[in-house]
């Protein structure tokens, strides 16, 4: 298992998507993955590209403090569960906030050329109901023929 914050304490860094797939790709057999996206910001510059790599192995990621509302950040976790094809397990917790400074950019999806997902169980925490996030649950839903379980706390 990987865990990693993806800015420095007291440091906002900022990344693009691409750097942590660089990060991930490195680790080919890695077969959990726990992302941090507490103070990260992504640059526009890798969050909207398509990654054409995939990786087998991962079978678990969390995506913890991540602001779905940021169009960046929306777009890279639409990209890291298509690159996980044999996926099983799915955490997503939205980050805290009073008010989003994000602008809203939700990416359009063909259901018809995604691949399936093998996803077996999903846990949503602190949801709003916002309009990317409701986008999210949809292509999970449309994508994921194995899905047993989907879990809002």
């Amino acid at each position: 298992m990987l865990s990693l914050e993806l800015c420095d304490l007291g440091n906002m860094r900022i990344m693009s998507s691409s750097t942590i797939f660089e990060l991930v790709g490195s680790l080919p057999k890695l077969q959990e993955l726990h992302l941090g996206f507490h103070e990260c910001t992504l640059r526009e510059c890798g969050a909207k590209k398509r990654f054409p790599t995939v990786f087998p192995c991962l079978k678990v990621l969390k995506l913890s403090a991540i602001c779905l509302d940021n169009g960046m950040k929306l777009s890279c976790a639409f990209e890291l569960i298509r690159s996980f094809p044999n996926l099983q397990t799915l955490e997503v917790a939205r980050e805290i906030d009073n008010a989003s400074t994000s602008a809203i950019c939700s990416p359009e999806v063909d259901y018809k050329t995604t691949r399936l997902l093998h996803l077996r169980s999903v846990m949503f925490e602190n949801l709003k109901g916002s309009e990317n996030e409701l986008c999210l649950i949809k292509y999970l839903l449309a994508c994921s023929p194995f899905l047993k379980k989907i879990d809002f706390r």
